[in-house]
C-alpha cells in the first residue's frame, strides 16, 4: 500500500524512478527473482506488483530513467504466453499449467489497469495481438470449472475491455476494435457453452463456485457492448456471428439464475441488470426477435429489479422501460420486423405498458427517496406510447380517494399535463420531470392509502 501510494504521487514516484532497487524491479519483476509472487495467496499482490512497475514505467521519462522500454518488460510475460500456448489440451489443463496461467493472467491485469492512453494501450493490444488472445478462450473452455484460474482470466479480460479514459481508440482504418470483441465473444462463449452445461452445485458456496464467474463473464460482455469501439452492424453484415453468439450465451447465463438469486448477490444484479440495460438501448432488434416467453422472463426481472432498494439497479430497469416505450412510440405502426416482434409479445401480454405505468407511479408516490429520479425518466416515453395505460391508473387512484381527494387529484393531475408536448424531446422531457416533482409533492400532502 505504502508502494502503491508512492507511485501514484508526482514527487514521490520521481524520487522512486531514480532508486536502483526499482530499477532492479522492474527489469527482474518474475517469479524467479522474487518467490512470493508464486504463493497463491499472494496472487492478489502479483496485480499490484506489475500496476506500481508499468505506472512508474509509462510516467514521463520513466523509460529513460528506468533503463527499459515497455516491449522489453514485458518479455518474461509474453515468453510464459507462448510456453502455454504451445502446450495441448491435456497439456493446457494440468496442475502443472494452474499456477503459470493465474500468474500470467494476474499480471497481465495489473499491467492493463496503469494504460491510460491510447498510444499505451495500443502497444499493449499489438503485444498480444494475434499470437497470444487465441490462448485464452482456449483456457475458458478448459478451465471453466476452476474459479481461480477462471476469475483470474476474466477480470483481465474486464479490465482489458474496459474503455477507461477514451483509452481503447484504434484508427479508423484499424480492425482492432472488431478483433478485440471478437476475442471477447470467444472467452464469453466459450466460458457460457461449458458453464451451462454443467449442472448448478446443489451444495457448497454456489455464489463462488458458479455465480460469481457468470457475474464478471456479463461484467466483460457489457464492457465491450458499451466501450464505443466496435461497430456492431459490420458483424451482421459480414455474417460474422461474435456479436449473435455472445449475446445469445450472455443472456441464457442470466435467466438461467433464479431471479431471487440475482437480486440477493448485488455485484451479480448488477451484471445481470447492467447486460439487460445494454440490450434495451444498443441491441433493440435482437431484444425484440426474442421469443415472446423469454422476452416476457425479461420484463418480469425488469419489473421486479424496478422495485430494488439500490438505486443504481432501479436506475438500470428504468432505462430498459425508457428505451423500450420509446422504440415503441416512435416505431409504432412502421413495417419493420423488430415492431411486429414488439406487436406480438404485447398481444400475448397486453396488460404489459399498464402495469409498468402503475408501478412507476405507485414508486413515485409512496416509494422510498432514492428511487425517485430514476422512476421519473420513463414515465414521459411510457405515457405516450401507452395513454390508456396512464388513464386507467388515474381513474383507479381516482376511486381510491374520497371525494375531496378526487378534486383535489385530478387538479395535480391536470397541472401535470399542462404545457407538455407530444414529443420526446430532451427540454421536454425535463419540463415533464420538474412538473413530476411537483405532481409528487402536492399529492403526496392528501393522499390516502
Amino acid at each position: 500500500n505504502l508502494l502503491t501510494d508512492m507511485a501514484g504521487g508526482y514527487s514521490s514516484s520521481k524520487l522512486l524512478l531514480t532508486l536502483d532497487t526499482v530499477k532492479y524491479l522492474a527489469s527482474h519483476h518474475t517469479h524467479d527473482e522474487f518467490p512470493f509472487l508464486n504463493v497463491p495467496s499472494n496472487a492478489r499482490h502479483r496485480t499490484t506488483f506489475h500496476a506500481i512497475l508499468v505506472r512508474l514505467l509509462l510516467s514521463p521519462g520513466g523509460e529513460d530513467k528506468l533503463g527499459l522500454t515497455f516491449d522489453k518488460f514485458m518479455e518474461p510475460i509474453v515468453e510464459t504466453m507462448s510456453q502455454l500456448g504451445s502446450l495441448d489440451s491435456s497439456q493446457l489443463r494440468s496442475e502443472a499449467a494452474r499456477m503459470p496461467l493465474v500468474g500470467v493472467f494476474r499480471d497481465l491485469r495489473g499491467i492493463t489497469m496503469s494504460l491510460h492512453n491510447r498510444r499505451t494501450f495500443g502497444t499493449m493490444f499489438d503485444i498480444l495481438e494475434p499470437r497470444h488472445l487465441p490462448l485464452l478462450s482456449k483456457v475458458a473452455d478448459l478451465w471453466y470449472d476452476q474459479p481461480d484460474v477462471m476469475i483470474s482470466l476474466l477480470r483481465f479480460m474486464h479490465e482489458f475491455c474496459h474503455n477507461k479514459a477514451n483509452r481503447v481508440n484504434f484508427d479508423q482504418s484499424s480492425p482492432n476494435g472488431i478483433l478485440l470483441f471478437r476475442a471477447t465473444s470467444d472467452v464469453v462463449c466459450a466460458f457460457g457453452r461449458r458453464t451451462l452445461a454443467t449442472a448448478t452445485p446443489q451444495s457448497g458456496d454456489i455464489y463462488k463456485m458458479r455465480y460469481k464467474g457468470m457475474s464478471i463473464a456479463l461484467s466483460v460482455l457489457n464492457s465491450a457492448l458499451g466501450g464505443n469501439y466496435v461497430c456492431f452492424g459490420v458483424f451482421a453484415l459480414y455474417n460474422d456471428p461474435a456479436l449473435d453468439s455472445a449475446l445469445d450465451i450472455s443472456l441464457k447465463m442470466a435467466l438461467s439464475i433464479p431471479l431471487e438469486h440475482v437480486i440477493a448477490y448485488p455485484k451479480l444484479s448488477k451484471s445481470v441488470f447492467g447486460f439487460i440495460e445494454i440490450i434495451f438501448r444498443n441491441h433493440i432488434k435482437t431484444t425484440m426477435a426474442m421469443d415472446t416467453s423469454v422476452f416476457m422472463q425479461l420484463m418480469n426481472a425488469v419489473h421486479e429489479g424496478l422495485q430494488s432498494s439500490d438505486a443504481q439497479i432501479s436506475s438500470m430497469c428504468a432505462n430498459c422501460i425508457d428505451h423500450l416505450a420509446t422504440f415503441y412510440y416512435e416505431n409504432s405502426g412502421k413495417d419493420k420486423p423488430e415492431v411486429h416482434n414488439l406487436n406480438k409479445h404485447l398481444a400475448a401480454q397486453p396488460n404489459l405498458f399498464s402495469s409498468l405505468t402503475a408501478t412507476l407511479f405507485n414508486l413515485l408516490l409512496f416509494g422510498a427517496p432514492q428511487n425517485h429520479w430514476a422512476v421519473m425518466r420513463p414515465m414521459l416515453s411510457l405515457m405516450l406510447a401507452s395513454e390508456s395505460s396512464f388513464t386507467a391508473y388515474k381513474e383507479h387512484l381516482m376511486s381510491t380517494q374520497d371525494s375531496a381527494n378526487q378534486s383535489k387529484l385530478n387538479e395535480a393531475f391536470n397541472k401535470l399535463l399542462a404545457d407538455v408536448n407530444r414529443s420526446l424531446e430532451s427540454a421536454n422531457r425535463d419540463r415533464f420531470t420538474q412538473k413530476l416533482t411537483a405532481f409528487r409533492v402536492s399529492t403526496r400532502g392528501f393522499l390516502t392509502l
